[in-house]
């Protein structure tokens, strides 16, 4: 009878999700197969700290390199694309439609704005990001470009906005722009 031999340590996970999403479609697979046979091998000869160790380094390494190559490909212009067309612009025209209101006040008390209005501006920005992305059809790993260009597009909209934002504004605003990346809408299929 053979022995039982200890199965060999997974990849990091958060560093394997990092390197697929940074690796375009046709990359990602070759990609993480080469990393995780020499984590293997790794593993093997130094143990499981150092395997895991070398690999998110491998990862970190390798990211402005995966990132530059996906940009050439042009597979990262629709994610700026769509984050761009979905949160920025509805973002900076409702705070510009905003600022006009405001400015048309009498005896202005301040410049904080109304619940109601940063309600409206979130649900303006999931209306126009999920018009925006329903036609690309959404994997795990087709989403992770989108959720970073949104997370930048409203992080950046909330930059070049007038006045304070509350900070729950702020988070609910980054949440909902990155998770609507994540969702598309059911296809039916046509008989």
């Amino acid at each position: 009878m053979k022995a039982a031999r200890k199965p060999a340590l997974q990849p990091p996970r958060a560093a394997e999700w990092l390197l697929l999403a940074l690796a375009g479609d046709p990359d990602a697979e070759f990609v993480a197969g080469d990393l995780a046979e020499n984590f293997g091998c790794l593993f093997a000869r130094r143990g499981g700290r150092a395997a895991c160790r070398w690999y998110v380094w491998q990862v970190v390494r390798s990211a402005p390199a995966l990132l530059s190559l996906r940009m050439r490909s042009g597979e990262l212009t629709g994610a700026v694309l769509r984050a761009t067309l979905g949160v920025l612009l509805p973002l900076v025209a409702l705070d510009r439609l905003w600022r006009f209101v405001y400015s048309q006040i009498p005896l202005k008390d301040g410049v904080e704005r109304d619940p109601a209005m940063l309600l409206a501006n979130i649900l303006f920005v999931l209306l126009c990001s999920w018009a925006v992305g329903r036609q690309e059809p959404r994997t795990p790993r087709r989403a992770g470009p989108d959720v970073v260009a949104a997370l930048v597009a409203a992080a950046l909209a909330v930059r070049v906005a007038v006045g304070a934002a509350p900070a729950a504004y702020i988070v609910c605003l980054l949440l909902s722009a990155a998770a609507n990346s994540f969702w598309s809408p059911r296809r039916r299929k046509l008989r």
